[in-house]
């Protein structure tokens, strides 16, 4: 998934349709300040999902989100720490079209 917002981030999710597995690499993100976290997000009919929270640095490999049996997109926002029950849109870093 690329940039948006002028972050320079990057990542790259893995989405196995088939078992609904999801997996996020950290390419590059931006430390979050304390008492933020940053949330994966899938777009399904048009409407965001929580996929998850990440507690990754670049360089620690896969990492393990919630199943997601269908989605249009990926997204990740930066969120208070525990996660959103709606993105904040204009805290959005990284987004990716299936």
């Amino acid at each position: 998934m690329t940039a948006v917002n002028n972050t320079n981030s990057l990542t790259t999710v893995y989405w196995d349709k088939n078992a609904a597995e999801v997996y996020l690499l950290v390419n590059q993100l931006p430390k979050p300040e304390p008492g933020k976290q940053y949330q994966l997000w899938a777009i399904v009919n048009g409407k965001p999902v929580d996929a998850g929270v990440i507690d990754v640095e670049p360089g620690d490999g896969l990492v393990k989100m919630k199943n997601i049996p269908s989605a249009e997109a990926f997204a990740i926002t930066l969120e208070n720490a525990g996660g959103s029950q709606s993105p904040t849109l204009t805290a959005m870093y990284v987004l990716g079209k299936v």
